[in-house]
């Protein structure tokens, strides 16, 4: 009696242990930031936060690609416009139309999105007011496809120099994106 017992306590403490194994994932990231967002790589410098943002891309992930961003971020291009004039084009971060939203209409349309050759090179140090900005340009080449056919197999590709400008938050002493300037089409 005394043996059935015994194995009944551990028969108990093992179906314990394993439940509550299971409510533990020692692959999971940790949290990263105010917002919670699970980042790769921990943006201590420019260097990392570029490598955030790469993987975002590559990953179609929204969340990463958002905690690589300063809250003033603005992209720019240069494009032609409808009546064949070349025009200077300026995104903010936040809107109906921003950077954020295009950028997750750009996840959601396209199933493959590779940056490779992906080229990062420190450039400068900048004055902005109180703050230093760090100045990286980046040699890319992008490729864009729809493999499942979703939107017509549409595949595009764009190869140039982007710069990118990054300063320290306040908030969380991490490294963000304040301004891209896509100089590929210059």
């Amino acid at each position: 009696m005394a043996i059935v017992k015994d194995i009944s306590y551990i028969s108990i403490l093992f179906m314990f242990t394993l439940w509550l194994s299971a409510c533990l994932n020692p692959f999971a990231p940790s949290l990263l930031g105010p917002s919670g967002v699970k980042a790769i790589v921990r943006q201590v410098e420019p260097d990392s936060t570029l490598h955030n943002f790469k993987y975002a891309y590559e990953h179609n992930d929204i969340d990463v690609y958002e905690n690589c961003l300063d809250e003033n971020f603005i992209f720019r291009y240069v494009d032609q416009d409808l009546a064949g004039e070349i025009a200077t084009v300026e995104i903010p971060r936040d809107g109906a139309s921003g950077d954020i939203e295009r950028t997750r209409n750009l996840f959601a349309f396209f199933d493959e999105i590779q940056l490779d050759p992906w080229i990062p090179v420190f450039d400068r140090t900048e004055i902005q007011g109180d703050e230093t900005w760090e100045v990286y340009k980046v040699y890319f080449q992008l490729s864009v496809r729809d493999t499942d056919g979703d939107f017509g197999l549409e595949q595009y590709e764009a190869t140039g120099l982007a710069e990118f400008k990054f300063r320290q938050s306040g908030e969380d002493d991490l490294w963000r994106i304040v301004f891209w300037d896509d100089q590929s089409n210059q």
